[in-house]
């Protein structure tokens, strides 16, 4: 199956194999050299998407997969790793043929239980990378990092622009929940943070994340699939993109998410897009998305399996009685991990029910026990009950 979706990795194009150590990724991967490949021993798939016609803006996003690669291979690597490197995405004749393919991709690689790693090609492939969950039949969260919210519907909108909005109106509908982190205000209108808020999705500005990192924790825990746009890194720390801001997560909290989202019991997908060679300084950039596929590695193989509750015993629970509501709220405390997570009844449906344990912070238990109801249990509460 490899073979009839993915192109052979260009070792020779990048680095020469004796160059490496047994410590480094390069000797621990498995590459797709043209060959028939198991994947039954792998955990976590890397694969590269030479697609950008859906944006005029950064067309240079479909190459530069092969420098990444280059700064991947030589980081450490445990022995315990498991880890493919797919090669190419055939991309088709079409855009719109590019997304079925990456659907196929997933469903692959989903199907048996192996975390896609998706590097370069413009931000509107998280299309192929969302569709690519409608056969498990499950209601979703999609997390976006990014410094925009890419929903415009204008008619002159390209798809790197507008495709949140094919995510949204997709049927049949199976997203349950957006997140949008880092985004920043003087890049979003503010009628569209009120339409995010009316459909009870939910958006951690980069200013609060400035406040207390903390509270992108469990946003990203949150997360099914997680799309990663390069740009809403701060433009001295990742220069490889045609719109670089001087505003942005730091390198170092953009590797603290992705360790964040490796740890997440839910997470099961990662998208890495919007990366542009011809504009990346001493390839720093690439350095850096190395490093961020590295410590999302990290914290996959750090996850404590604490989601979905399974036998009580390894966690505290917190029941909380607010004046005036008619639910007692409550709280439960991993005792692995120290993470938490608040019940929110809802009716019973298949499709939802991984819904009803919203990851939270221990600021939340504090906001209900002072009588205050958290706004992300009303949003998820809401949207249970429909």
């Amino acid at each position: 199956m490899i073979q009839k979706l993915f192109t052979p990795v260009r070792l020779g194009s990048f680095f020469e194999e004796h160059e490496l150590h047994q410590a480094q990724i390069g000797k621990k991967i498995i590459i797709n050299q043209g060959e028939e490949i198991d994947t039954s021993e792998t955990d976590i798939a890397i694969f590269s998407i030479q697609e950008s016609r859906g944006s005029f803006m950064n067309s240079g996003s479909a190459n530069g997969a092969e420098i990444i690669r280059k700064h991947l291979y030589v980081l450490t690597a445990e022995s315990h790793y498991r880890l493919l490197d797919a090669g190419d995405l055939i991309i088709g004749e079409t855009v719109e043929e590019t997304y079925q393919n990456l659907r196929f991709a997933m469903e692959f690689f989903l199907s048996q239980r192996i975390i896609p790693i998706i590097i370069g090609g413009s931000q509107d492939n998280t299309i192929g990378q969302y569709k690519g969950y409608e056969f498990l039949g499950q209601a979703v969260n999609l997390a976006v990092i990014d410094e925009r919210i890419d929903m415009h519907d204008l008619h002159d909108a390209v798809p790197a622009q507008s495709w949140l909005m094919d995510v949204i109106s997709y049927e049949p509908k199976y997203l349950f929940n957006y997140i949008g982190i880092a985004c920043q205000g003087h890049y979003v209108p503010q009628q569209l943070f009120e339409t995010i808020d009316e459909l009870f999705f939910d958006v951690c500005r980069l200013g609060k994340l400035n406040e207390n990192f903390q509270f992108a924790e469990p946003e990203v825990r949150d997360a099914d699939l997680i799309s990663f746009d390069i740009s809403s890194i701060k433009g001295a720390d990742a220069p490889g993109h045609p719109q670089v801001s001087p505003n942005g997560i730091t390198s170092e909290q953009a590797c603290q998410l992705m360790k964040y989202a490796g740890m997440s019991d839910k997470v099961s997908s990662l998208g890495l897009y919007e990366y542009n060679p011809m504009f990346d300084n001493h390839e720093l950039t690439a350095q850096l998305i190395a490093q961020l596929i590295w410590y999302f590695t990290e914290g996959y193989y750090n996850r404590k399996h604490d989601y979905p509750i399974v036998d009580e015993r390894h966690f505290t629970r917190y029941i909380v009685n607010l004046e005036g509501n008619s639910y007692d709220l409550t709280f439960w405390k991993s005792n692995k991990s120290g993470r938490w997570w608040m019940e929110v009844p809802f009716k019973v449906d298949s499709k939802f029910e991984r819904h009803q344990l919203v990851p939270c912070s221990y600021d939340d238990y504090l906001e209900a026990a002072g009588n205050t109801l958290p706004d992300k249990w009303m949003k998820v509460f809401h949207k249970l009950q429909k």
